[in-house]
């Protein structure tokens, strides 16, 4: 059962009639993608100094992510800013991608998710898009944040890149380079598992 949050009791939107459509589920969030190197754990010998550089000038863009359970498929996308306008492009391409399917999508109640700019799109869309909220203060519910945790620490931990361009670039290829398994993994689903319930 879906417990409404102030966006959901604010739309109201009616019972769904599901019988005739194929449902998938997401987990979507956002990450800033920042050219000064995440600091964290290394490895150098002792009694030495570690440097890493950093720019004059920092510059960030987000990646809009939604990661689909129990697959591993996803959408990710790169954008200049995070605004209740990003959210609808990114949520709009992926309707694009399953056009006759419904699509569950997990999300924080940040306010760019939750902002009653989104509430004309999300009941011109209501029957194929659905929002599923989540407790205040529980990331660790949000399964892409698994994935972003490692996207940071096997990119620019205590990495610095020369251009704010090629860390996008190493961003979007990493996750293109990324095996499914990898993504199962991450949600705790494993090969034998998804064999499992392919059978059933």
């Amino acid at each position: 059962m879906i417990l409404p949050d102030t966006q959901l009791r604010r739309l109201d939107l009616p019972a769904l009639e599901t019988k005739k459509k194929t449902a998938r589920l997401f987990f979507f969030d956002e990450a800033n993608v920042s050219w000064c190197p995440n600091s964290g754990r290394i490895y150098r010998q002792q009694g030495t100094e570690y440097k890493v550089n950093t720019p004059g000038k920092n510059q960030r863009k987000y990646l809009i992510g939604s990661l689909e359970y129990p697959s591993g498929a996803g959408l990710y996308e790169i954008y200049a800013n995070k605004t209740h306008l990003q959210m609808k492009t990114h949520w709009t391409n992926l309707m694009d991608m399953y056009p006759d399917e419904l699509l569950f999508v997990v999300r924080d109640n940040a306010s760019s998710h939750t902002t009653a700019k989104l509430d004309d799109f999300l009941i011109h869309h209501k029957d194929r898009l659905r929002l599923v909220p989540m407790p205040t203060y529980s990331p660790h519910l949000n399964l892409i944040e698994r994935l972003w945790h490692l996207m940071r620490d096997q990119i620019n931990r205590s990495y610095f890149f020369n251009s704010f361009s090629q860390l996008c670039e190493t961003v979007i290829g990493w996750l293109d380079r990324l095996p499914f398994s990898r993504f199962q993994s991450l949600m705790g689903i494993h090969e034998s598992e998804q064999l499992h319930q392919t059978l059933l």
